[in-house]
């Protein structure tokens, strides 16, 4: 695989109209039944995960990031899309064909996402080396279809958060394929026989290159998600067809980016093993209309865990 075309951003490409305040739920106009494309709030998002060496055993951490090993890191990147399966509305809509035989799928799921991602300055996105020898900007994980296209470019301004300097590039995903194929496997009929992969299945990986950070300084953060899914045979719809943002309201970056990832990055010289002293902050849970709870609600709940070192843990609980 030749290196993928690279893009030189100076402003998020994504147009998305005015976004509605509700949570959760698929937007329909003035008629109460055809779709229309607003952006929607959802937990569904993005989450790195990796396996390091922690008090001598491999321990898997969500959201951490170790380049004790060396300079060079591939991060796996996993989507939780747990939300949009329980989003009664859209799972009721009729799947168009993954295929040309005609072939649907059982459920729906996103096939396109964009997102940015802020790196500390001191790292930064590279190009890595495939089995082959070819130089690739990312690497395709076993949700992602092969008709899958993925590039990402860094913006032209740095962005200051908490006193950190960081480079940002946006990262674009979409299907190449006319049918409404998933982020669900790189085969069709594989996710069509078993079921969604779901988050424990790598969506992508990216190369991430420390330029000489010895010790934790800054997290990577994941932010400004937004998820697009095309599925229902219904002709008003666009490719795609509604879009989803990872967040509780409002249509300017700085409330999106309320709702994001840290990713703690630890440099050449860090401890790792300091992993397994870190302990919960504190424990939220949230429903599939996005309300926000200390206890669990009835039915289907996201739990999100908050370590005191900023990493977080998140699966799905039904009471």
């Amino acid at each position: 695989m030749k290196i993928k075309n690279l893009l030189l951003l100076a402003a998020a490409s994504l147009s998305v109209s005015a976004f509605a305040q509700q949570t959760g739920e698929l937007g329909f106009q003035g008629d109460g039944v055809t779709p229309q494309n607003v952006g929607q709030a959802t937990q569904d998002h993005i989450f790195v995960r990796g396996t390091y060496n922690d008090m001598g055993t491999d321990q898997v951490y969500d959201n951490v990031i170790s380049f004790k090993g060396g300079d060079m890191q591939m991060v796996w990147f996993y989507l939780n899309d747990d939300e949009i399966y329980t989003n009664e509305k859209v799972q009721a809509l009729t799947p168009i064909a993954y295929n040309a035989n005609g072939d649907l799928y059982g459920e729906i799921t996103y096939n396109s996402f964009q997102c940015d991602l802020y790196v500390p300055q001191g790292f930064e996105l590279a190009i890595g080396e495939n089995e082959d020898g070819d130089e690739v900007s990312f690497v395709g994980g076993d949700r992602m279809p092969s008709t899958t296209n993925m590039t990402w470019g860094k913006k032209e301004n740095t962005v200051t958060v908490d006193g950190i300097t960081y480079d940002v590039y946006t990262i674009v995903c979409y299907n190449a394929n006319p049918y409404g194929t998933h982020l669900s496997a790189k085969n069709a009929s594989k996710y069509k026989n078993n079921g969604p992969l779901k988050k424990d299945a790598t969506l992508f990986a990216l190369y991430l290159k420390n330029n000489g950070v010895a010790e934790h300084t800054s997290d990577l953060i994941v932010a400004n998600q937004f998820f697009n899914f095309r599925e229902a045979n219904i002709a008003e719809w666009d490719a795609n067809d509604c879009t989803f943002f990872y967040g509780t309201g409002g249509n300017n970056e700085s409330q999106q980016f309320l709702q994001y990832n840290r990713v703690r990055l630890y440099g050449t010289s860090s401890v790792v093993e300091t992993l397994g002293e870190k302990t919960i902050n504190n424990v939220k849970y949230y429903n599939i209309a996005g309300m926000e709870s200390n206890e669990p609600f009835d039915g289907v709940n996201i739990k999100v865990v908050t370590f005191n070192d900023g990493t977080t843990n998140t699966s799905k609980v039904i009471k």
